[in-house]
């Protein structure tokens, strides 16, 4: 008998079609496909809906192994190419990119709308970086360590859904954060220098997502002052991906962190917070509440007053009525006036300040006509506040000792006229600190901070740390420093201000961005990224400039490090990568002078004063140059040469340029000190002055360290006894190696800073 086996089918699948019927269907996550291309049938490029969107570049199609869009420009621009509908909202974009250089930053870009707003994820510097340019300034959201190299091509994925941005290598998440400023625009590709592109796929994000998050656990809460609880927790799960968690403190809702902790501010002393987290997803699923958690905040040194306002009035009133122990908060809103918020004449203590802060950071706005100036006051705190006022100076201090500045925003709104945001000066001006702040962008004439005194002597003792400093330019000719500390009349006084752990990021206003014309300063542990200019001192005696990284992209234009003017002065520990600059703005430049203050630096009439002073002293030890434009210059500019400087036990390793120039005759020591890549030096020299071999660094964390067969280690020449630690924190001990690194295997303790160090928020 032949049996039909089609017909024998039937029935069975039927059935099997019935019996699913009868269950719960899970609805279908499609991702439709928005565009595709691997340039195959491409000639010439731009082509088939790509869009020049830059203007710009050296754009054509090439063969590696198939049809490539490749960028051949290696200009110091950026090139945007880009293609789909701005209408396009949730969508993963992914492209194959192949880097011509690891020191410029090549990858793709989402959610463009013009030259000014879009996110983009890159492969830079032994970094990935997920940054956001939101008008027109830039903001790293996280970067990672990632080593590309030039040979290889990378799979770049960008996922932007709803609040949420995220960036893959090869299909792995590294970067991720939420960011809310930014709502639909195009895919495309981003280049700083030569860079190949393949393989472009988009697919819409529009995936049914109803499952919330899993509740967050572990939640402890710390008090970290008498103004601050800190929150931690274990992270939840989800079946798409957590994108952030919301906070709440006592059922009301303070803040979001992208992270699993949080630093809530602006509390009251000796007063117990209590404490609950959520997770959520990219389809705003949102978990149970956390098990709370609460703390108690520190004393604040006497149990003062607290007084709440909410309008310009009663902060008027308050600031009228406030004392040792007072303190003011701010609720979220607008505070403008017509005038200065004046604080004049108030005295707090140590334990017991006067503090003006905001209920939540960033929510207390300043704005209009008003700010604060602090008259012959002391122990004054202004914390948590956001300051968007024109025309005049955000806060002022005057005559003022012990003033604290900290966690807030400046932002203020331009006009077209010179202003300073931050002013210290006035006799009896001394003790003041400048902290957890945010700077920038700032587009007019002026400082960031300018630090003056009285007609005799400047301020001092002040402390500006822990600051991020962003986007101030374009390029002035003078008056734009992000930091001027001292002024040309006063500067042969002494400050001992200390300028440490803030991070200056595209810093392009003036050629020197942080402008010391004042004496006995210390600027040490700072991250200087991709800013035009130097760290100079102008006027002045006994600097000591150490354990700073001076970043550069290697294709931006006059990227520079250390300037030296005047006598006695210290440079040590430094590391120098990737930087640009020449001339004014060299790696290090003991420069010339037009004017001769001599030995002990106090032979000088009053109009001498702003001239270029001839360096006496200056010792030049310890530091680490690689990949730069220029080395270690001696007497660039001007006549004078300088007299009795030392440079010594340290590595210059670039593949361009003279690495120790000695472009005037002087009596300047050598020793010790490495040079490789190009040209050692101008002058005849000796291997004991300077050795022309290989140091043999290796990437270490994104750094050019010393590996373990570097013939810089225990290499140094002469005692140096101010050299007792290494630019990561780390002890010398024995013969010091040579460069700004020791080699060890202990902990780091000093890198480069980022965004998450300084600031509002960081710990």
């Amino acid at each position: 008998m032949t049996i039909n086996k089609s017909k024998k089918i039937i029935p069975i699948a039927l059935s099997c079609m019935l019996s699913f019927s009868l269950l719960p269907l899970a609805t279908p996550a499609f991702a439709a496909t928005l565009l595709s291309d691997t340039f195959e049938s491409y000639s010439s490029f731009p082509s088939g809906g790509w869009t020049n969107a830059s203007g710009n570049g050296s754009w054509s199609i090439a063969t590696d192994g198939s049809k490539v869009a490749t960028q051949t420009s290696s200009t110091s621009n950026t090139y945007i190419m880009t293609n789909g509908t701005s209408t396009w909202t949730n969508y993963t974009y992914s492209a194959k990119v192949k880097v011509g250089s690891t020191s410029v930053r090549n990858g793709i870009v989402a959610r463009y709308t013009n030259s000014n707003n879009y996110y983009f994820l890159v492969l830079y510097n032994g970094n990935l970086v997920l940054n956001k340019k939101v008008s027109g300034s830039t903001t790293t959201i996280q970067q990672v360590p990632f080593t590309a190299n030039t040979s290889t091509f990378y799979d770049l994925q960008l996922e932007v859904n709803g609040t949420s941005v995220k960036g893959y290598v090869n299909g792995t998440l590294l970067v991720q954060g939420t960011d809310s400023s930014l709502i639909n625009g195009v895919p495309g590709f981003y280049a700083n220098g030569v860079v190949e592109y393949d393989d472009v796929s988009v697919t819409d994000s529009a995936v049914s997502d109803t499952q919330a998050p899993t509740v967050p656990t572990s939640l402890s809460a710390t008090a970290a002052s008498s103004s601050q609880i800190n929150l931690s927790w274990t992270a939840s799960t989800d079946n798409v991906g957590v994108t952030g968690y919301d906070i709440y403190r006592a059922g009301s809702f303070v803040g979001s962190s992208a992270a699993t902790s949080y630093s809530d501010t602006g509390l009251n002393a000796s007063t117990t917070y209590s404490y609950t987290v959520k997770a959520k997803d990219a389809a705003n699923n949102t978990s149970a509440a956390s098990s709370s958690a609460s703390a108690t905040t520190q004393a604040g040194g006497g149990g003062g007053t607290v007084v709440n306002v909410s309008t310009s009035a009663q902060l008027t009133s308050a600031i009228s009525s406030a004392a040792a122990g007072t303190t003011i908060v701010l609720a979220n809103g607008t505070y403008t006036n017509g005038g200065n918020f004046s604080i004049s004449g108030k005295t707090g203590t140590a334990s017991n300040p006067i503090t003006i802060k905001a209920a939540n950071t960033g929510q207390a706005v300043i704005s209009g006509g008003a700010y604060f100036v602090i008259t012959n006051s002391s122990y004054v705190t202004i914390e948590g506040l956001k300051f968007t006022n024109t025309g005049n100076t955000a806060v002022k201090l005057d005559q003022s000792n012990n003033i604290r500045v900290t966690r807030n925003i400046f932002a203020l709104t331009e006009n077209g006229n010179s202003l300073k945001w931050v002013y210290i000066g006035g006799a009896n001006s001394h003790h003041n600190r400048i902290d957890h702040n945010e700077f920038g962008p700032k587009h007019d004439l002026g400082n960031f901070i300018t630090v003056d005194g009285s007609s005799t002597q400047i301020s001092q003792y002040d402390t500006i740390e822990y600051n991020y400093f962003h986007d101030i330019g374009p390029r002035a000719t003078n008056e734009m420093e992000a930091i001027r500390l001292g002024v040309s009349t006063l500067s042969m006084s002494n400050a001992y201000a200390t300028i440490q752990y803030n991070l200056f990021e595209n810093c392009d206003g003036d050629p020197e961005y942080i402008s010391v014309k004042s004496g006995n300063n210390t600027v040490r542990y700072n991250t200087f990224r991709n800013s035009q200019g130097v760290l100079s001192s102008r006027h002045g005696h006994a600097q000591s400039f150490y354990g700073n990284f001076f970043l550069g992209d290697g294709v931006k234009t006059g990227i520079g490090g250390i300037r030296l003017y005047a006598n006695d002065h210290k440079v040590f520990n430094n590391y120098f990568e990737n930087l640009t600059g020449s001339g004014y703005s060299d790696a290090i430049n003991v420069d010339g002078g037009d004017f001769d203050g001599g030995t002990n630096g106090t032979t000088y009439t009053s109009s001498d004063l702003s001239k270029h002073w001839r360096v006496y002293r200056a010792q030049i030890v310890n530091n680490t140059i690689v990949n730069s434009t220029t080395g270690i210059v001696i007497g660039g500019n001007y006549t004078q040469a300088p007299v009795d400087s030392i440079i010594a036990n340290n590595i210059v390793k670039n593949a361009t340029g003279t690495l120790y120039n000695q472009v005037k005759t002087s009596n300047t020591t050598f020793q010790g000190n490495i040079g490789y890549g190009s040209t050692l030096s101008n002058v005849t020299r000796t291997s004991t002055e300077i050795n022309n071999v290989n140091p043999l660094l290796t990437n270490s964390s994104g750094l050019q360290k010393l590996s373990s067969s570097s013939p810089a280690i225990n290499a140094s020449t002469g005692l140096y006894p101010f050299v007792t630690m290494d630019m990561d924190g780390q002890s010398r001990s024995g013969t010091n190696d040579v460069g700004a690194d020791e080699y060890a295997t202990s902990s780091v303790v000093n890198v480069p800073l980022t965004t998450v160090d300084v600031g509002p928020l960081a710990p």
